[in-house]
Order: structure tokens, then sequence, then C-alpha cells
């Protein structure tokens, strides 16, 4: 008989025992003191619409800068993940979310897509992400610079061109967006339904963060200084219809109808970290 363990961590399905993942290793022990974990990032910043932004924000965020921050994430070496690795493309634009308890700025994440279901699942129950699966390519060098390109169900909705030879179209404009100091982290909009006929009512419903800072493990091995350069980049969108897309072409619509006033420019960061996100919480 299933009987839950006292400060077990859990995820369907519960009945085979506790859950491994990023922030649970087989001996129970969080798996960040097995190492750091490698991350390469490009990032591609540009100006938008404040107010088209709005129309996707939930209740008590608003716009607090202009800018979508579109960052591929090819991540490697996860000690949660034996070693493996995944890649991650996400979009966030700052924000000043105004709860019940609660004023903070920072960024809101619109969409993280991810190419493995690990992650995914344990992103979307434990931390409250609305993480979804696509194909994400690693970065391909190419002549003309590098690109990544996004697809589902064989339908190529995103390609992003990075030219890190080039100079962005205002440096201190990508710093500033970069580098926000009132940032104390990424939000995100927690959502699960109630399971029973209409699925419209919520079993949770609620926003988390992670934030920007975290403590670093006791013992941990200094790390490598993150190797950043900076460059100019653009963005190819798809539009799918729901034959292309069945689940997520909303989606892509919805993030594809953002204007692109300017694009500010590109950078491209090698880091290692050892940040499990342990320390996700919620907010009112």
């Amino acid at each position: 008989m299933l009987r839950f363990e006292e400060d077990g961590m859990y995820q369907m399905p519960v009945h085979f025992g506790p859950c491994c993942g990023p922030r649970r290793g087989p001996d129970g022990e969080r798996l960040y003191k097995k190492g750091s974990q490698e991350s390469t990032q490009h990032m591609l910043v540009y100006e938008t619409d404040a107010k088209a932004v709005s129309r996707y924000l939930p209740e008590g965020f608003s716009v607090r800068m202009p800018y979508i921050i579109i960052t591929h994430k090819m991540h490697r070496n996860l000690p949660w993940l034996a070693g493996h690795g995944y890649n991650v493309t996400t979009f966030n634009v700052p924000v000043t979310y105004c709860g019940t308890n609660d004023e903070i700025k920072g960024q809101y994440q619109l969409a993280i897509w991810e190419n493995h279901a690990d992650p995914i699942i344990c992103g979307r129950e434990q931390l409250g992400y609305s993480k979804i699966y696509a194909d994400i390519t690693d970065i391909c060098e190419e002549e003309d610079g590098t690109y990544a390109a996004l697809s589902s169900w064989n339908f190529e909705f995103l390609k992003l061109h990075f030219k890190m030879d080039e100079k962005p179209d205002d440096l201190s404009e990508m710093q500033k967006v970069l580098f926000d100091e009132e940032n104390e982290g990424i939000m995100h909009y927690k959502y699960i339904p109630h399971s029973e006929a209409g699925f419209n009512k919520a079993d949770v419903q609620y926003v988390t963060i992670t934030p920007k800072t975290f403590p670093a493990p006791e013992d941990a091995k200094p790390l490598p200084q993150p190797e950043r350069v900076w460059g100019n980049a653009s963005l190819e969108w798809w539009i799918p219809e729901w034959k292309d897309m069945p689940t997520q072409y909303h989606i892509v619509q919805g993030l594809a109808s953002l204007p692109i006033l300017r694009v500010v420019g590109a950078s491209k960061v090698h880091l290692w970290h050892y940040n499990d996100v342990y320390h996700q919480k919620a907010i009112e």
C-alpha cells in the first residue's frame, strides 16, 4: 500500500515512491552537490509595443519595459540527468507584478519550449513553469552566421539567426535590458485544472517566481567567469494553422503578433552554474 513519506518529493505517478529530478537524486540528496551544469545561451532582444504584450499578461502584471527577450539555451552535462542535456527557448518580458501582498519587478515568461519530456514534466508540476514541447535544434554554424530552429509535428515555426561578428544596434540598451538592476527574478503563472467534466475550474492558480539570486552550495568549487560576446540577430516566423500545431498554434500566433519595432541586438554567453531552482516560491 502506498504511504507517502514525510518530506518526500513526489510527482506523478506517485505510487512508485519519491521522484528523481533536478532537485532530488536517487539517494534523496540535491544533485548540485555532484557538480555544476554547463549552458550556452544566445539571446535576442527586440523592442515591441507594450499594449500588444499586455493582452497576454495575467491580472496584476504590467509591462515595465517594452522588450521581448528570446533566449536559446543548450544545457549540457547536467548532474540530474546523469550528464545528458537538452535545449530550451524562452520568451520573457520585463514586468511589474502587483499582487495582494507583493509588488515585484522582474520578467514574466510568456512561453518556454524544451525538447525533452523530463524537464517539462517536473518544471510544470514543481515550479509552475508553462513548459511545452518542441523540436529545438542546436545552434548550427553556417556561412552567414549561426542558426537555431523550432518545430512541432514537422512544422518549422521559428528560426533564429545570430550574427555574432556584427555589432548590436544599441549596446547600452542591450545591457540595460539584460543586466536590469530592478529584476528580482522570472515570474510564471501556474495553472492546473480540476479533474472533472468541463475542465474549466482550477485546482491550482497562482504566480510563482524563480529568484534572480540563490545561495551557492557549501564547499562549492569556484566556477569560471561567464564568457560573453555581443552581436546582432534576426528572427523569422511561420504562422501555423490548427492543422499544423493542433495544441500550440494559438501560442505561436500570439507571440508572432507582437510587433518587432526594432532588434536591439544579441548576446552569446557560455557559463557554468549550480542553480537547481530549489528556491522557487509562490507569490501573492
